[in-house]
């Protein structure tokens, strides 16, 4: 049963106390009863020593007794009443043996209840008649005395007791059975008391816990309430305080998180959530998410330091806040209620403006191309009249999305199309969807195409009007489909400029360019070649380094490669482009400027950049066919300024003869057009080559 018992208490499973004042609770009442238990436990041996000693003393003065009243009994020779007196001893249950013996050792009586006793005895007769005093002999079987009897001043003898081990054993734990009771109450009150004063002690301690939990749940915060003269009121004071500077971030960091910090107009993030609840409260009404991008603003802000920049787009912010709130009383509805239109940041140009309950896509419309209308018109500035050159795209809700991601994309999408409007206002509709989708499929097949090289280099010949031959080349992109349909350059380029496949596209043309130009020049039929560069390849950190590796690679001579760079790339960073053409230069790679006459500072190119040939755009050459006489004297004079740099010119863009003629009788080195030939795959150009030679070579043996 206790081996059960036993098992049971070490098989339960305590659990832990989680709070701190259930812990000292524990803590406390384990030390009360460790304490009241060590006393008890010392108390019971105390006892236990201190009645043993105790009782020794009273067996012996027992002792000596017995044995004068035996050495009286004896000397009066009264033998019976000795006989009574020792059977009355011997029959106590504590006694085991009693013996009197003479003056000279010799046994006189003995009366033995138990022999275990014996071995107590051995000499102790003898030391208590050579010693005249009480000789005591003691282990566990019991405890002897020896006392001398005495009479008149002489030792008549020795009498001996042997008493068991219960004479002089007191049963502690029995004595002390009313003060153990005693003391379990007390240990007993003490638990729960103990407990309720940890408890009530460590209240504030509650208090503190309970409000760091309701911190990080997020729930609303209340100031601490604890008057208690100690650490813990300290602390709560403390805490509130923390608290309420916890509670003024968090409403800081909200409005960080909501608030555009320049414009302080609710940002992209706030702008949705409007939107969201909008779409939940509201379920079918109509509302209007009209997104404008300030296109001129972005061409001013990079020439402004950063000070003014910001104080412009502050400027620009209470301008658009003033036109939406103006626009917004003149066409909202009168259901409209107390929702008011709401103006808002969505990035460094572009903001957005959701206008609520509307009554229909007219007054949508109505309200976008109001809005629109007040952005362009120029707004003083630091002593500036600035026009915005703003355009705007406006999506519906719910017709265009269920949330406020899809209307906003959807404006957007809107706004891409309002660029080429005149309006500059353009209204989502499904076909600017299907448009999107279109080209994000013909983006896709791009990225494809470009891995399973499909993108091939088409030749357009250049004639040198000197010699009537074809000498040179320029290198064009076209798409050759596996099913041998060809895609030219209108289609994909534009798309390939916005998803940035316009650099390895332009790479891998000018790869191509550059082996077969060396594979003609092997052959015997040197042919300089031309390629484009687009403006996301010529701004690469590498783009020289790029270019040299691939001429380098094909064992072309860098003398037959010409680079074509447009003025507008040329001059975004005169001096990056400078120092990114100036080791091509070194190499020998010819560099052209195409398109000129194009721009407002082709004049600044020329005398910023070292290029070696001009380009004249095809708009005066077609304007030429029409006798514009402006167009011949800028062609005129082109001429005579290439003449003067040393620099080549190249007519682009010559169909007829009579351009040509023209163009060869000012001075024009090169001519490229249909007339000379349309761009051809490198087999037909290779083609090509082969007939001009065998042309010569007939023409020199007919000669």
């Amino acid at each position: 049963m206790l081996h059960r018992w036993i098992q049971g208490l070490a098989s339960l499973k305590l659990r832990r106390p989680r709070s701190l004042a259930s812990r000292a609770a524990l803590l406390t009442t384990t030390f009360v009863v460790v304490t009241a238990a060590l006393c008890a436990t010392t108390l019971l041996i105390g006892a236990h020593r201190e009645s043993a000693r105790h009782q020794i003393a009273v067996l012996s003065d027992l002792t000596i007794h017995a044995a004068t009243q035996w050495g009286g009994l004896i000397e009066e020779g009264r033998r019976d009443e000795l006989d009574r007196v020792v059977g009355r001893v011997i029959a106590r249950a504590t006694v085991m043996q009693v013996s009197l013996h003479d003056a000279h050792g010799g046994v006189l009586t003995e009366r033995v209840d138990d022999r275990r006793g014996a071995a107590l005895l051995e000499g102790l007769e003898q030391r208590a008649r050579e010693s005249g005093e009480i000789a005591i002999a003691r282990s566990g079987e019991g405890v002897a005395f020896a006392a001398p009897m005495m009479r008149a001043g002489r030792m008549i003898g020795v009498g001996l007791i042997v008493w068991t081990p219960d004479a002089y054993r007191l049963n502690a734990f029995v004595a002390l059975a009313p003060f153990l009771l005693i003391a379990a109450g007390l240990v007993l009150i003490s638990i729960p008391l103990t407990a309720i004063l940890v408890r009530r002690a460590a209240a504030p301690l509650h208090a503190l816990t309970a409000q760091a939990e309701r911190i990080a749940s997020g729930a609303e915060l209340a100031p601490i309430e604890i008057v208690s003269h100690d650490e813990f009121q300290t602390l709560a004071t403390a805490f509130n305080r923390m608290t309420a500077r916890l509670d003024e971030s968090l409403r800081r960091i909200q409005d960080i998180a909501f608030i555009d910090p320049i414009t302080q107009l609710p940002n992209q993030d706030r702008f949705a959530r409007e939107i969201d609840f909008a779409l939940l409260q509201d379920g079918s009404e109509l509302g209007a998410v009209a997104v404008f991008e300030l296109q001129r603003i972005a061409k001013l802000r990079p020439t402004l330091e950063s000070n003014a920049a910001r104080d412009l787009t502050r400027a620009i912010a209470t301008h658009f806040a003033e036109a939406t709130r103006a626009v917004d009383k003149l066409v909202a509805p009168a259901h409209r209620g107390d929702r008011r239109a709401l103006a808002a940041r969505l990035g460094a140009d572009e903001f957005g403006v959701f206008a609520p309950r509307l009554a229909s896509a007219t007054d949508a419309a109505r309200f976008a191309q109001h809005v629109n209308a007040a952005l362009n018109r120029p707004f003083e500035w630091r002593g500036h009249k600035l026009a915005l050159g703003a355009s705007c795209g406006v999506a519906l809700t719910p017709r265009d999305g269920g949330d406020a991601g899809a209307v906003i994309r959807r404006a957007r999408l809107a706004l891409g199309a309002a660029h080429a409007s005149p309006a500059r206002v353009r209204l989502f509709t499904p076909a600017l969807d299907r448009e999107v989708n279109a080209r994000l499929n013909l983006e896709r097949e791009m990225r494809g195409a470009l891995e399973r090289n499909e993108f091939r280099a088409f030749f357009q010949p250049k004639l040198n009007l000197a010699t009537g031959r074809i000498e040179a080349c320029e290198a064009l992109a076209r798409w050759v489909r596996p099913d041998r349909t060809i895609i030219g350059p209108a289609r994909f380029i534009p798309v390939a400029e916005e998803n940035g496949l316009i650099g390895p596209l332009s790479e891998a043309i000018m790869r191509e360019a550059c082996w077969k130009a060396a594979a003609w020049a092997r052959a015997g039929q040197p042919v300089k070649v031309a390629v484009n560069v687009s403006a996301l390849q010529f701004r690469g950190e590498r783009f020289a380094e790029g270019v040299l590796r691939i001429i380098e690679h094909a064992g072309l001579s860098p003398d037959q490669l010409e680079l074509e760079i447009t003025e507008t790339v040329a001059l975004e960073d005169p001096e990056r482009a400078a120092r990114t053409i100036r080791p091509l230069r070194d190499a020998g790679v010819r560099l052209a400027i195409d398109d000129f006459g194009c721009g407002h500072s082709s004049l600044s190119v020329l005398s910023k950049l070292p290029f070696d040939v001009i380009k004249i755009d095809q708009q005066f050459i077609r304007a030429l066919s029409r006798g514009d006489r402006q167009a011949v004297a800028i062609i005129e004079m082109i001429l005579a300024l290439a003449s003067a740099l040393g620099m080549e010119v190249v007519a682009e863009g010559i169909e007829r003869r009579e351009e040509m003629d023209f163009m060869r009788a000012h001075g024009c080195h090169w001519a490229q057009g249909f007339l000379s030939g349309a761009a051809v795959s490198a087999h037909e150009f290779t083609e090509l080559l082969r007939r001009q030679a065998s042309e010569e070579i007939a023409a020199e043996d007919a000669a």
